[in-house]
């Protein structure tokens, strides 16, 4: 039998690099290995759950980081419906979720034209946009945040109803994560019906789960930087250079670096089956850092792979690449320093 994360990574490595393509072919197989139904309450899964989350996250990542990157959107927002939906809302997007839909989060946005909505009738009208919309209009149902006064406020949005939704190509032109698709969208008239909003005000930046969050793009990202480490193993072995004992000591310190961010890994699917057994300053804590050690575990990798290959390792034709320009942009993450800051914070503060 052909292994799952095998097959699903040659079907990466057809996907052609274009910042306006998105990889469907892949979410089919996804869904049809059930991946889209992996964080789904058990009472709501049609299919037996074969891998852990974090190790599909990690594999995912490692075949292809901008398909790691909007499948990790789609698990944001079936948590997010979990952790705010009603009982009717759980039921009906839960069942999308197994008839192969394709959720994501969307709260990116340019301070001057920044999502509003305004009540009318019964019904909201949405005035705005918003940027690095992972997955584009090839998304079914998208999260997104508005303002409402001052506050917060989760929508779901069944893009498919509205036809008159463009992508907007001028913001996403990148070096890397091209097949992310995360364009811009503008939601200007949109009108949308109560029943569409997703928990209260603000319900969004509730914690633990926001800045938790950062322990799925986190792993997402390890498994890109494994897939950069496999590259460069393989260029050395064709080179019949595995015996330099300087590239033998690079690839120790790899060693080093992967297995470590493994063991983060594991600690993370811990808190995500059992999150009971944590408070929410240990989550918090946790996921700040694991993101900062994995931060540090892929700029180190990168650097040392860039040492080991040399100039062939950014010619096009290369694995590792694409790899590394991708990993470049992905660890563009929000706000590192102050991650590392609260967690600090929290150890100068609790920790005896």
């Amino acid at each position: 039998l052909v292994d799952d994360f095998l097959y699903i990574k040659s079907l990466c490595h057809q996907i052609p690099e274009d910042s306006q393509y998105f990889p469907a072919e892949v979410f089919t197989l996804l869904h049809k290995l059930g991946f889209l139904q992996s964080n789904l309450p058990e009472n709501y899964q049609n299919v037996e759950q074969k891998y852990p989350l974090y190790e599909i996250l990690f594999k995912l990542g490692s075949a292809n980081l901008s398909v790691g990157r909007i499948y990790e959107g789609h698990i944001n927002a079936i948590k997010l419906i979990n952790h705010l939906g009603s009982d009717e809302q759980k039921c009906y997007y839960f069942s999308e979720v197994k008839n192969g839909k394709l959720f994501s989060v969307w709260n990116t946005e340019l301070k001057f034209e920044a999502l509003k909505a305004i009540k009318m009738d019964g019904k909201f009208k949405l005035d705005g946009a918003k940027t690095f919309c992972s997955g584009g209009l090839h998304i079914d149902y998208a999260l997104v945040t508005a303002g409402i006064g001052k506050k917060k406020q989760l929508i779901i949005i069944p893009l498919k109803n509205y036809k008159e939704l463009n992508e907007d190509w001028s913001v996403w032109n990148p070096m890397g994560m091209k097949n992310s698709v995360s364009c811009r969208i503008n939601f200007t008239n949109i009108v949308v019906p109560i029943k569409n909003l997703l928990g209260g005000l603000n319900s969004y930046e509730m914690e633990p789960w926001f800045t938790g969050g950062a322990m799925r793009f986190a792993t997402v990202q390890l498994g890109g930087a494994e897939a950069i480490v496999i590259a460069a193993i393989d260029h050395i072995n064709k080179l019949k250079r595995n015996n330099d004992p300087y590239q033998e000591r690079r690839f120790g310190i790899m060693a080093v670096q992967i297995e470590s961010g493994k063991l983060w890994l594991e600690k993370a699917q811990q808190i995500e089956h059992n999150s009971q057994e944590y408070t929410k300053e240990e989550i918090i804590l946790y996921a700040n850092i694991m993101r900062s050690a994995i931060l540090d575990i892929c700029e180190k990798i990168l650097h040392l792979a860039e040492r080991s290959v040399g100039v062939q390792g950014f010619m096009n034709a290369h694995p590792m690449e694409q790899a590394f320009r991708d990993l470049k942009v992905y660890l563009k993450q929000p706000g590192p320093d102050i991650s590392l800051k609260n967690a600090g914070a929290y150890y100068l503060n609790n920790y005896r």
